[in-house]
């Protein structure tokens, strides 16, 4: 577990001795660790970069700002070879920095494999800038997929609860529109986990163009979902349709404790499977 927690440290762990100086530059290669400076025509892209779009006016206010005051806060690279380092975080700043012109930067070089390369790139991104949607739910899966780890170990690992990663992976099985919608911000991640509830290709696009067209909240298109085959609980009424308001309650709190949560007329059922699981849960609503 103490291997997940590193993760969500950030980026103050990755760097350390966050109190030196950038030193004068050298001919020789950067001590592993330590802060110095680099030629910026030296440093390639992450190649495991989750973040597929970089906001442009976001980009040129920052590069505003490197112009009056330089590059303060180093950027983290490994050797990549022939003299050439990769960007492990930071490639927001070096975009901005190539942008004001900037010749040199502040790094810290890191020995990491492709796999912490992905996991700094993802900590960093959630903790820094969010991505949107579908970069979350390609970098989560390319993350299990590098570590061999389930949805509970990567949830660990970055600090949350196992559902609401398992509802960023759903994303992946949309249709590839739906996804595009959901990139650019047509749909909300909302809108699109009441359409990954529809198994069909057609069915999924007539939704989609009725969200947009219309204008449709989550919970209009919830309405028009309707409920999944086979998910009714023996917990509630048979018969009884659940309202969409209740649901969307329901899925706030299990995204918040990462367990089965049932809203009843007059209760609130939590369900665990372990003491741990309670613990865990107990926890997150502040009362250990």
């Amino acid at each position: 577990m103490s291997q997940f927690k590193r993760l969500g440290m950030g980026l103050g762990a990755l760097i350390g001795g966050g109190d030196s100086e950038p030193a004068a530059s050298t001919a020789t290669a950067p001590a592993a660790d330590s802060v110095s400076t680099m030629e910026i025509n030296t440093i390639r892209p992450n190649p495991y970069q989750p973040r597929t779009e970089f906001d442009s006016k976001e980009i040129e206010s920052l590069s505003e700002s490197l112009k009056k005051d330089g590059l303060l806060q180093p950027v983290v690279v490994r050797p990549a070879g022939a003299g050439f380092y990769q960007l492990v975080a930071g490639e927001r700043r070096w975009r901005a920095a190539k942008l004001a012109g900037l010749s040199r930067v502040p790094v810290v070089v890191r020995q990491v494999d492709d796999k912490k390369m992905l996991e700094l790139a993802l900590v960093e991104n959630i903790q820094r800038r969010d991505l949107n949607p579908m970069e979350k739910a390609r970098a989560f899966k390319q993350l299990m997929t590098l570590n061999s780890w389930t949805q509970e170990q990567a949830a660990d690992a970055m600090g949350m609860a196992r559902p609401s990663v398992a509802n960023f992976v759903r994303l992946l099985d949309l249709q590839l529109e739906v996804q595009e919608a959901v990139s650019r911000g047509t749909i909300t991640m909302g809108h699109a986990r009441a359409l990954a509830g529809v198994p069909q290709r057609a069915n999924q696009l007539q939704l989609l163009k009725q969200v947009v067209g219309e204008d449709l909240s989550v919970r209009a298109l919830e309405l028009l979902v309707g409920p999944k085959p086979g998910a009714a609980s023996s917990s509630k009424p048979a018969g009884k349709k659940t309202e969409a308001w209740v649901k969307e309650f329901e899925q706030k709190l299990m995204d918040k404790l990462g367990v089965k949560v049932l809203l009843q007329p007059d209760s609130i059922v939590i369900k665990y499977s372990s003491k741990e699981e309670l613990t865990r849960v107990l926890k997150r609503l502040d009362v250990l």
